[in-house]
C-alpha cells in the first residue's frame, strides 16, 4: 500500500470520486515526489488525462513508469485501456500480457486478466474473453469474500462487470448484459464514483438498446453525458452523443444531428492529440468516420 503524500490525497479523490478533469492541474503541480509516491502519482495522472480524451499525453507519462516497480503492472493494465479506447485492441492485448506477467498482487493480476478479456471483445474472440473473465471473477470473489475487504474491490468489480456486459453483448445476450450493466452502475453508484456511473449509464443504454428499449435507454444517455460533460470526461462524452444521435436520428434528426456534430468535434480533439501510427488509425476508424459523415 502506498502512504501517501499529502499533495496526491485529493488529486486521487478527484481522480475516482470527483471531477476528474481537476486532477490533472493538481497533479501537475505535484513538486518534491520521490520514489512509490512519484510513481502513483504518474499513473494517476495517466488514468486522469486518459478519462479526458488527452491519450497522447497519457501515454507518455505511463511510458515513463519503468519495469521493477510494484506499479508497472499496472501502468502496462493502463497503457492497454488506453490504447483499446483507441480502437487498437492488437496493440492492447501486448500491454495486457505484460501487464499479466508483471502482477505482483491480486489487484494487478485481476486488472490484466480483465484487460486482456476486454481485448478478446475488440477481437472478436468470444471464448478468450470468456476465459479470462472467469478467471478475474474467480479471483475477486476469493479476494473480496470477506464483507470488510469487499467495498475496497469496487473498482475491480465494476470493471468486470462492464466486460461481462461486453461479452454478452458480443454473444447477442442481450438481457445478461442488461443485468451486468446494471450491477455495474450499482457498484458505482455506492462507491460515490461519478465517472464509473457515466460509463456503467452508456453501457447499460446501449445494452437497453439491443434489448430492444430503445425509450428506455435515452434517460440514462442523458445522466451520462450529464456526469461526462460536467468532468470533461471526454472518453465518455462522445461516445454517449453518438449512442443518443443514432438513438434520435427517426424521430428526431435536428437533436440528433447536433449530438453527431458534438462527438465529432470530440473526436476531432482526440485526433489532435495523437501522433504516428495512433493518429492514423483512429482517423480511420469507422465509427469515426461515420460521425464525420453525419455531422457534415
Amino acid at each position: 500500500m502506498v502512504v501517501l503524500h499529502e499533495g496526491l490525497e485529493r488529486a486521487e479523490w478527484l481522480v475516482f470520486h470527483g471531477a476528474i478533469d481537476e486532477a490533472v492541474p493538481l497533479l501537475d503541480a505535484a513538486e518534491n515526489l520521490s520514489g512509490r509516491s512519484a510513481v502513483y502519482a504518474a499513473w494517476l495522472k495517466g488514468v486522469a488525462l486518459g478519462a479526458c480524451g488527452q491519450y497522447g499525453k497519457a501515454l507518455e507519462v505511463v511510458e515513463g513508469i519503468t519495469q521493477g516497480t510494484p506499479e508497472y503492472s499496472m501502468a502496462r493494465s493502463l497503457r492497454a485501456s488506453l490504447l483499446r479506447q483507441l480502437g487498437s485492441h492488437d496493440l492492447a492485448v501486448v500491454a495486457d500480457r505484460e501487464a499479466m506477467a508483471n502482477a505482483a498482487t491480486p489487484g494487478a493480476a485481476i486488472e490484466a486478466m480483465t484487460g486482456l478479456a476486454a481485448d478478446a471483445v475488440g477481437l472478436q474472440e468470444a471464448l478468450t474473453a470468456s476465459t479470462m473473465l472467469g478467471q478475474a471473477r474467480s479471483l475477486l470473489q476469493k479476494v473480496a469474500a470477506d464483507p470488510a475487504n469487499a467495498p475496497i474491490w469496487w473498482r475491480h468489480s465494476v470493471r468486470v462487470s462492464w466486460v461481462e456486459c461486453e461479452v454478452a453483448l458480443l454473444e447477442s445476450r442481450y438481457p445478461d448484459a442488461v443485468t451486468y450493466a446494471t450491477t455495474a452502475l450499482d457498484a458505482a453508484e455506492s462507491a460515490n464514483a461519478p465517472r464509473h456511473v457515466a460509463k456503467s449509464l452508456l453501457f447499460l443504454a446501449v445494452s437497453k438498446i439491443e434489448a430492444g428499449q430503445r425509450e428506455q435507454a435515452v434517460p440514462d444517455l442523458r445522466r451520462s453525458l450529464m456526469l461526462s460533460g460536467s468532468m470533461g470526461l471526454l472518453a465518455v462524452e462522445w461516445p454517449t452523443h453518438a449512442v443518443l444521435a443514432a438513438l434520435l436520428k427517426g424521430g428526431d434528426p435536428r437533436a440528433a444531428h447536433t449530438h453527431f456534430v458534438a462527438a465529432n468535434a470530440i473526436t476531432d480533439t482526440v485526433r489532435q492529440g495523437l501522433t504516428g501510427d495512433l493518429a492514423q488509425r483512429w482517423a480511420e476508424r469507422d465509427d469515426i468516420l461515420a460521425l464525420r459523415r453525419e455531422a457534415s
